[in-house]
C-alpha cells in the first residue's frame, strides 16, 4: 500500500511537469527530481509487466522517454535513478494493494506519459 501511495503522490506531479513548458514556481531539489523520474519509470514498468498494458515499449525505451521528459524540464538528474527505479518497482511488486486497483490507478495516472512513448 505504501508503494502505491508513494507513486500516487509523486507521479501526478511529474505528469503535470511533463505537460507544462513553464518552470515550476518552487523548483524541486535534484533528489526530488530523480525520485519523480524513478517513480515514473517504475510505475510504467509495473503497468507493462504486471497489468499487461498493451503497446508499451521495452524498459530501455521507457527509461529513455522519462530521461527526455526530465531534460525538457531542465532537470539535471543525479546518478542512481535506475537503481532507485528498480527499488520502487520491487516495492510495488510486494505492495499489499490489490493488483487490479494498482493497475487501474497507474492507467489513469500515467496516461499523459504513456502517450509520449513509442509503440512496442
Amino acid at each position: 500500500m505504501r508503494g502505491l501511495m508513494l507513486l500516487t503522490a509523486v507521479v501526478p506531479l511529474m505528469l503535470v511537469g511533463c505537460q507544462q513548458a513553464t518552470t515550476p514556481v518552487t523548483p524541486l531539489t535534484q533528489a526530488s527530481q530523480a525520485h519523480q523520474i524513478a517513480s515514473l519509470i517504475a510505475g510504467t514498468r509495473y503497468l507493462k509487466n504486471q497489468c499487461a498494458y498493451p503497446g508499451l515499449p521495452a524498459d530501455g525505451q521507457i527509461e529513455l522517454a522519462a530521461y527526455k521528459a526530465a531534460d525538457r524540464r531542465g532537470w539535471q538528474l543525479t546518478s542512481g535513478v535506475a537503481e532507485r527505479s528498480e527499488q520502487l518497482y520491487q516495492q510495488l511488486l510486494h505492495d499489499a494493494t490489490p493488483q487490479a486497483i494498482q493497475c487501474q490507478e497507474f492507467r489513469q495516472l500515467l496516461q499523459p506519459f504513456i502517450t509520449t512513448l513509442p509503440k512496442a
